[in-house]
């Protein structure tokens, strides 16, 4: 049995690196062709989310205090998730250059990020859950001791009161893959995605590096500017200085430079996304590198698609996954 589930395990991981290999996910033309978020977002938005986060946070636990310990942690974790997802969607609108869809939340886009959502967390699955099966066998090897299993999926196995299981799965299912992806994705990505195009964007500009680009096979002549050299003066207006065009909007050029500086936003969030749970989960720092790949593929995605319903969907899935186990009655070793 043990056999049969590790080959299904290879295959499944080699099928899931060749169709990252065929999507190009790692070459420079996907990136450069996805969608811009021209966003005007200050990092005050995300301090201030996170002062919200913990100020809530904090008062919810104190209004709870008569609630037991093990509805507690669950509820105020809820009311803080809640907070924080009001706050995001307050702060972009306000800073966002277009409001809400400038963050991706837009309704008619449900439908399509979902169920890419979905086709995409099949496609990492495998490496993810590979990757925690590495992470069990090294920590059995150097510390000869599984990883602690994270504190919500041990309170759903151990706390079968229905209101209990209800609150739990509200919020690993829900309220926590939204909160964290509109705070992590939404906000600390875009904030990094727009510092780092503008620095290329700068970098980019500069007379050696245009004439680079233009040889690239991302650059593209200036259809407008050919189609007048070649159009022939008349006579009546030989001689006679054209007016003074208007300057065009500022944008981003297309450039092969900035698909790499895409890349540095995304890592960083995912360091950071990983890091952040490193620190506020006790004992769960065995799994970062699984919380990391995981960052990654939904930094990727909204990068390439600017649907954060499509990180919203990754994220859920995999917490979804523990969930129903454990709702199944397999226990969590």
């Amino acid at each position: 049995m043990a056999a049969h589930i590790f080959a299904f395990l290879l295959a499944a991981l080699a099928a899931s690196i060749y169709v990252i290999i065929r999507a190009r996910v790692f070459s420079a033309e996907p990136l450069q062709q996805a969608p811009k978020r021209n966003n005007i977002l200050s990092f005050l938005a995300v301090v201030l989310v996170f002062l919200i986060y913990f100020f809530i946070g904090n008062l919810a636990a104190i209004a709870t205090a008569h609630v037991s310990m093990s509805q507690k942690s669950t509820v105020v974790e809820i009311l803080a998730g809640l907070s924080a997802i009001a706050a995001t969607c307050i702060f972009s609108r306000t800073w966002f250059e277009n409001g809400l869809s400038g963050l991706g939340i837009i309704a008619r886009n449900i439908p399509r990020g979902v169920g890419l959502g979905v086709l995409s967390f099949a496609v990492i699955a495998p490496i993810l859950y590979v990757s925690i099966l590495v992470t069990d066998v090294a920590s059995r090897l150097i510390t000869h001791k599984l990883p602690p299993v994270h504190p919500a999926l041990k309170a759903m196995a151990t706390d079968h009161s229905p209101i209990s299981l209800a609150f739990l799965v509200l919020m690993v299912v829900i309220v926590a893959p939204i909160s964290e992806e509109l705070f992590f994705r939404g906000l600390i990505q875009s904030w990094l995605s727009q510092k780092f195009m503008l620095i290329g964007s700068k970098t980019a500009t500069t007379p050696a590096n245009l004439a680079a680009a233009h040889n690239t096979p991302w650059g593209q002549p200036d259809i407008a500017s050919t189609a007048s050299e070649e159009r022939p003066s008349s006579d009546s207006t030989a001689g006679v200085p054209a007016p003074p065009s208007p300057p065009p909007p500022p944008q981003w050029p297309q450039s092969p430079w900035l698909p790499r500086r895409r890349w540095i936003a995304i890592l960083l969030t995912a360091a950071v996304f990983a890091g952040v749970h490193y620190v506020v989960t006790p004992g769960y720092d065995e799994y970062f590198p699984v919380l990391f790949l995981l960052a990654v593929a939904l930094g990727y995605m909204y990068e390439r698609t600017g649907n954060i319903w499509t990180d919203i969907t990754m994220h859920a899935c995999f917490n979804l996954i523990p969930t129903i186990l454990i709702l199944c009655g397999i226990k969590p070793k």
